[in-house]
């Protein structure tokens, strides 16, 4: 059986008056409060990780699971360097987990563990990528990915675009507002019904567009096609 992965990244927009340490430490203290399996209680927890002569600052976590990662990096916090409104320039902390396991039930994953590790992370974002399905979907696509690359100020699938509706997404309020022209309320009420799980989350709206852990290409493609329209996305 071919071995399925999910990556749920995790954007925070980063900000000069937030120091690595402070973010790091604010990030630490709300997963030691998570429950198994993501919660770091009993785990060796990185220190604030440091720059030295890059742009960013890297760390990571081991957990017992087997198959189970958490990584992260931080933005350079350096007073001359300027962030534009870009997702190239967030904090991203990534969790990776196979979709069959015997220690994680993947649809608990997806509608419970996750939404909590967003949480936790506090960030405005987060996209969970199934066997790399967007870097097909958007191959397909590639005219009109090209065609928003070409306009000024699109962030594609970043901090003002919504272009790829991923299995699992969390927008906040201001990303609703700026990719899609209306709240988190308006966002559930048109996909009530239509989705395994949308609900509020922070500020904003968590949503499981597809829970079946062997996802095909096809069925990704097809659910894409479905409720794009529903959001009123292009």
């Amino acid at each position: 059986m071919k071995r399925n992965i999910l990556d749920f990244y995790m954007h925070f927009r980063a900000r000069h008056e937030e120091s690595i340490e402070e973010r790091h430490e604010a990030f630490a203290n709300n997963m030691l409060n998570l429950p198994t399996p993501l919660g770091w209680r009993g785990l060796k927890i990185p220190p604030s990780p440091d720059c030295g002569e890059y742009l960013g600052a890297s760390f990571d976590i081991e957990y017992p699971v087997r198959g189970l990662e958490l990584q992260g990096r931080y933005v350079f916090r350096g007073e001359t360097y300027e962030y534009e409104d870009e997702a190239t320039y967030d904090d991203k902390v990534w969790i990776t987990f196979p979709t069959h396991s015997q220690h994680l039930d993947y649809r608990e994953m997806l509608h419970q563990h996750l939404a909590r590790a967003m949480e936790a992370f506090g960030g405005y974002s987060a996209h969970g990528y199934f066997n790399g399905y967007v870097v097909k979907y958007e191959d397909l696509h590639g005219a009109e990915i090209q065609a928003l690359r070409n306009r000024p100020g699109v962030d594609v699938n970043g901090r003002n675009n919504i272009f790829t509706l991923n299995v699992t997404q969390y927008w906040d309020a201001e990303l609703c507002q700026r990719a899609l022209g209306y709240g988190r309320d308006e966002v559930i009420k048109r996909l009530t019904g239509k989705v395994p799980l949308v609900r509020p989350l922070m500020d904003g709206v968590y949503v499981v567009f597809n829970d079946n852990p062997d996802l095909t290409f096809e069925e990704f493609c097809a659910y894409n096609d479905r409720l794009k329209p529903v959001l009123g996305l292009q």
